[in-house]
Formats: structure tokens, sequence, C-alpha cells
């Protein structure tokens, strides 16, 4: 059998006073959040602390992941809006359109990085959120193409699981369970509250 370790790629959120994941944003959130990313450097974006499980720096296979809400999908669009203002204003209706989609989203993104002995380890993984007794399974994108890796098992590559806020508390601790396809689960407790 051979074996199977899940990672996440970091994405960067920063920190909130009230936290909590904001599934509703009012036109003042969505203003703060992309002029939050604007002010932020390259590194500050990629450091944001959504992370959770191991520190990809230090352990690559280590096993974790990364939650990905609107308010940083928004502060991301703002970095990139301020690495080329004069391109944003052109398009600028496309933004727009990017920013109401964003808003319009429905479901909240867990995305895994997966290592793995072959090309297609990551095929058939699956993922589940559990609050107070309650299971919900994510709904899972295919995954990216395998990379080849240099140590450990011979491949990384990424997945994504999507999860309907109708369907959780965003704002409870929360245990984020992933499924390899090979290999055992592995599990995180997650308090929601805690990101934004």
């Amino acid at each position: 059998m051979r074996g199977v370790v899940a990672v996440a790629t970091v994405w960067c959120f920063t920190a909130s006073p009230s936290g909590a994941i904001v599934v509703d944003l009012d036109a003042a959130a969505v203003k703060q959040a992309i002029e939050d990313g604007k002010k932020m450097k390259d590194e500050e974006l990629k450091t944001i602390s959504t992370r959770f499980g191991a520190n990809l720096k230090e352990d690559i296979c280590g096993g974790g992941g990364a939650i990905r809400t609107k308010t940083v999908t928004l502060n991301r669009l703002g970095g990139a809006i301020a690495r080329n203002p004069e391109q944003a204003e052109q398009d600028k209706a496309k933004i727009d359109e990017q920013i109401h989609k964003i808003l319009e989203a429905k479901v909240l993104r867990i995305e895994f990085d997966f290592c793995g002995d072959t090309a297609d380890f990551a095929e058939g993984a699956t993922a589940t959120l559990e609050q107070g007794g309650k299971m919900i399974k994510g709904e899972m994108a295919k995954p990216d193409r395998a990379k080849k890796n240099e140590k450990g098992p011979a491949y990384r590559g990424k997945i994504v699981a999507s999860f309907p806020y109708s369907s959780f508390d965003p704002n409870a601790v929360t245990k984020i369970t992933l499924f390899p396809p090979m290999g055992d689960a592995m599990s995180w407790e997650v308090d929601l509250s805690k990101i934004r």
C-alpha cells in the first residue's frame, strides 16, 4: 500500500479584531478588505494566518490546510490592484465583476496539498467538517496536476474541498478531516471564530 500524506497550501489572511468568518460582507467591509490588501506586501499576503497543521516551510508533507474566505480573497485582490493600478483602472469592469462573484459565493473552500507515490495519488480524496456531532461532506474539485517532489513521497499536488456556508456554523470550533484515497485519515481542530 502506497503512503499518502496531505498538507495544505499557504494562503494569506490578515488578523481580524473581531475574528470569525464573515459570510455576508457589506459595502464598507468590502472596501476595507480591498484597501487592507493594497497596503500588504507580497510576503504578508503569503503568510496570513488561516493555516492549520504543519508549517510547510519546515515539513512540506506534514499535513494541514488553508481556509479561503471572502475577506482574504478580497485582500488578495487588493494586493493585485496595488501592484498594477493602471491595469486595474483599465479592467475596472472585470474587477467589479470579480468582487460580485466573490460576494455571491455560497461555499467556503479549504485547500489541501497532498504528497504521494504516484501522479494520480489525490484522485478520490474526500474531506469533511464536523461540528457538535454533525458531519458535513465537502464537494471535491479535480486535483491539480501533481508535481515531482524532491524529498519524501515522489509527488505533491493540491485539491480543494467546498462546503456550503448554509451547512455549518462559521464561528464554531470545527474538526476538519481529510481522507486520502490511500493511507490514514488526518484531522485538525480549528476554531473558525479566529479566522476571518
